[in-house]
């Protein structure tokens, strides 16, 4: 993907973008290959996403049907990647060619940003004339930054809070971002954002056949004229031979820390790890790892009767047997749920027993150590799933809960 990294920051023309995702994705001569394109419903953004079918999707994609290539869609209010989503779409892409070699899946999610020319070298981002009035542009991003309420922009408000940083309380700050780009920072910071949600799933999950991800997320800049593109970044996932590592290139999700200049009428967006490459993080570690950070005085005490006869259960190895660990979680579950239902949430996360859709509410339960009916909701989705545990996993599981309340 050298072609793509060159580009990472620079405000280029749509068709620009998917030739170079094109040809750099056929330099690795990938015996199949599929998408999954995820946009705003705004429609401003069918430029975009003509752009990536024109570009990319004829070329790498093979036909559905009527002898034509699709990428797998996702358009929803503020352009959000739904978890699940690139499982779907790799199952769907996952041919019997496939199975013996691998396949190479595009992961491009794009947020937007209106801009508009007022005089000579003047402009404004994030407003533009809609059939002849006045719109803004991405919607749902303004209304996240005005702190409106509706269940979409409580979505992207959990990114933006995500690990602990208040980045709509710094696009708001004009001592910490220049206002007028402001618009366009909320929206590489959601690209950046949800492209990471969408890294989060391919880490936590294993595909039907080998596959190399290439997640882009992107910025559409929405103006009177063809539209252009920033490319915020770029994930990669070997995952050939089975691995999950992930490497990132490019812009970080600090709206503060980017710096922005215009160069023969098109923006460059830079930050300090401008041009710098850096692992991918395991988010079930950092949990544990926020937790042991804000732990005082080691392990929890507990006294309840119920839990001492788990332990003896589990000093005596019984939950070794079959379905009995199983049977232990049952009692185990509930009382932690009432006595100390933070730590024991973030634990069974970090164990991989919750979802990898809960990584935002867990790092911000590991942040804060509040958020108490938060967790009981995860503990009861655990407690919902317990039959889905192998013996392995429901006995490690039991264990380390376990090993934090003696």
């Amino acid at each position: 993907m050298e072609e793509l990294r060159t580009l990472v920051g620079h405000e280029r023309p749509l068709r620009e973008i998917a030739q170079a995702l094109y040809f750099s994705s056929s330099a690795m001569a990938a015996p199949a290959a599929g998408a999954l394109h995820v946009t705003c419903s705004d429609e401003s953004e069918n430029e975009c996403a003509e752009a990536l079918q024109r570009g990319f999707v004829l070329y790498m994609l093979p036909k559905l049907k009527f002898a034509r290539q699709s990428a797998f869609r996702l358009a929803n209010l503020g352009g959000r990647y739904e978890w699940s989503a690139v499982r779907l779409a790799e199952a769907h892409y996952a041919s019997p060619e496939t199975d013996k070699s691998f396949k190479l899946l595009v992961v491009k999610i794009n947020a937007h940003v209106a801009y508009e020319e007022l005089s000579d070298a003047a402009f404004r981002l994030g407003s533009f004339k809609r059939y002849g009035r006045e719109s803004k542009c991405c919607g749902a991003l303004h209304m996240l930054l005005q702190g409106d309420r509706q269940p979409y922009i409580d979505d992207l408000a959990e990114s933006f809070e995500s690990e602990g940083h208040d980045r709509v309380a710094a696009l708001r700050d004009a001592s910490r971002v220049e206002q007028r780009y402001a618009p366009l920072y909320a929206a590489i910071v959601s690209a950046r954002l949800q492209a990471r949600k969408a890294l989060l799933d391919i880490q936590d999950y294993s595909p039907l056949s080998p596959t190399y991800y290439v997640v882009l997320p992107c910025v559409t800049i929405n103006r009177p004229e063809r539209d252009t593109e920033i490319v915020c970044g770029i994930y990669e996932v070997d995952g050939r031979s089975g691995s999950s590592e992930a490497v990132y290139f490019g812009l970080e999700d600090r709206p503060e820390d980017y710096t922005t200049s215009v160069r023969n009428g098109r923006f460059l967006v830079t930050d300090a790890q401008f041009g710098k490459q850096r692992k991918g993080r395991d988010h079930r570690t950092l949990v544990r790892a926020a937790l042991r950070e804000h732990a005082v005085g080691g392990r929890t005490k507990i006294r309840d009767e119920r839990l001492e006869r788990v332990l003896t259960d589990v000093a005596r190895r019984k939950h070794r047997q079959p379905q009995h660990a199983r049977k232990l979680l049952r009692i185990v579950l509930p009382v932690l749920s009432e006595v100390a239902p933070i730590p024991a949430a973030i634990l069974a996360f970090a164990d991989g027993a919750a979802g990898i859709q809960h990584a935002f509410k867990v790092h911000k339960l590991a942040q804060e150590l509040r958020g108490t009916a938060e967790a009981r909701r995860i503990l009861d989705e655990i407690e919902g799933r317990i039959d889905q545990l192998d013996n392995e996993r429901a006995e490690a599981l039991l264990e380390l809960l376990l090993a934090e309340y003696r």
